[in-house]
């Protein structure tokens, strides 16, 4: 698996999970995705104009080496193949892009991403919620991500915060620009707050550690962590105990607002 993510992504790096699966039912494909170590450094500049790096096959015949309808552009820094044997073989890019088959294999490969990413996030928190939705086809052979082979020590970094750390940015994006999976990714985002120990944490456990008869999550957004922590408004909250979460990227505010309500708290 590693040897083969790195000839087709030409990354130096090994991966840092992946997934692979047959899909069956209405469509069949196969597929291998994988999320790289590192991000491009250019990654954020090129947002909008970046192609998925998903090679499309069909019937094992290369048709696209990138392609812009698989993937989100907010998950452009996923790698790997997709090979069906359902998409006409002989027609335009611009034919295929209108293929219906072709939104049923994205919307799959969007969850398979989205249910990576939960794995490696429920592995570090170890207790979320586990409920995973299931599709109404049957997949077979969903084999596990693959993780690092040295298994973590004590001080050493989860595999989700180096992927936190790397592509966070992406998944803020995810939760602004994506509606029909905001609910998902909204578990997945981390924060600073000011009980947190400068450790970002989930909105799952900022809810578990609220008072019971505080009925928002509160923010507060600037600069810096630094600057907000002397902010007269937030020695109020401080002296009634109540935690704050610190927003300091410009990307955490815009994407909070268009969550709205978290677990029913707004």
């Amino acid at each position: 698996y590693t040897e083969f993510y790195k000839s087709i992504s030409k990354d130096y790096l090994d991966p840092l999970a992946y997934t692979h699966f047959n899909a069956e039912g209405e469509i069949e494909f196969k597929s291998i995705l994988y999320l790289p170590k590192k991000a491009p450094f250019d990654m954020m500049d090129n947002y909008h104009s970046k192609k998925s790096e998903v090679k499309l096959f069909v019937r094992r015949v290369l048709v696209a080496e990138k392609f812009d309808d698989l993937l989100p552009r907010y998950m452009n820094f996923v790698r790997g193949v997709v090979d069906s044997d359902d998409l006409p073989l002989n027609v335009s890019r611009e034919q295929l892009q209108q293929n219906k088959i072709m939104k049923v294999i994205s919307k799959k490969l969007v969850r398979k991403v989205l249910e990576l990413m939960k794995k490696l996030a429920k592995e570090e928190e170890s207790g979320g919620d586990d409920d995973e939705e299931k599709d109404e086809d049957e997949e077979k052979s969903d084999k596990a991500e693959k993780k690092e082979e040295k298994k973590e020590k004590s001080g050493e970094e989860s595999t989700w915060t180096k992927f936190w750390k790397e592509f966070n940015k992406n998944l803020k994006m995810g939760c602004y620009e994506d509606d029909s999976n905001r609910s998902k990714l909204s578990k997945l985002l981390r924060y600073l707050t000011t009980k947190s120990e400068g450790k970002e944490i989930s909105l799952d456990k900022y809810l578990d550690r609220m008072q019971e008869s505080q009925e928002s999550i509160y923010y507060m957004s600037g600069d810096s962590v630094e600057v907000m922590q002397k902010a007269p408004a937030l020695q109020i909250f401080k002296k009634k105990d109540i935690e704050v979460l610190m927003l300091a990227d410009h990307l955490d505010e815009p994407c909070l607002q268009k969550l709205a309500d978290y677990e029913g708290k707004k």
